[in-house]
């Protein structure tokens, strides 16, 4: 009787189509890190064009995000956002200041405007439109009594 050495045909295929199967389940996971990095330093880039004023304190805010593949379903597939609190009145063109300095042509534009009957007094304003194909929210709120004054930037996508 002779004795099989190696492996049969068929268990050499199945090898093969696990190995194929590991190896590129890897390159995929892979893949998506290394493009939501970069998704992530290029949401980072657009946001840093808003350049803070001595003085001001950085906030917390959302971890960015930054996904290779998504379904919007809860949320932004990608997203990138500082907020400070300026410690500073709002001053007339500070806004404007903002959109020019990140590059936005705003798609919607709400002038800072002090309603009395509208946030206790105080401002709500933001310039939204897209950079890059980025969608660009820039914020200025205050809320009239106290010494909060708050200048926020969102870069983010809800699909691709």
């Amino acid at each position: 009787m002779q004795s099989r050495k190696g492996m049969s045909r068929g268990r050499k295929v199945w090898l093969g189509v696990l190995v194929g199967t590991v190896a590129t389940v890897i390159a995929f996971f892979l893949w998506a890190s290394w493009k939501s990095d970069q998704i992530v330093a290029e949401l980072k880039s657009i946001a840093d064009r808003l350049q803070p004023e001595l003085g001001w304190e950085p906030l917390r805010t959302q971890k960015p995000v930054g996904s290779a593949l998504c379904i919007p379903l809860d949320g932004p597939c990608s997203q990138y956002a500082y907020r400070w609190d300026t410690h500073q009145k709002y001053r007339e063109g500070d806004l404007e200041k903002y959109i020019q300095q990140v590059g936005l042509m705003p798609q919607e534009y709400k002038p800072c405007v002090r309603e009395q009957r509208i946030n206790a007094g105080g401002l709500d304003c933001r310039g939204i439109g897209v950079v890059d194909g980025w969608n660009i929210r820039i914020t200025v709120t205050d809320y009239g009594q106290d010494d909060t004054n708050i200048v926020q930037i969102v870069v983010n996508k809800y699909g691709y």
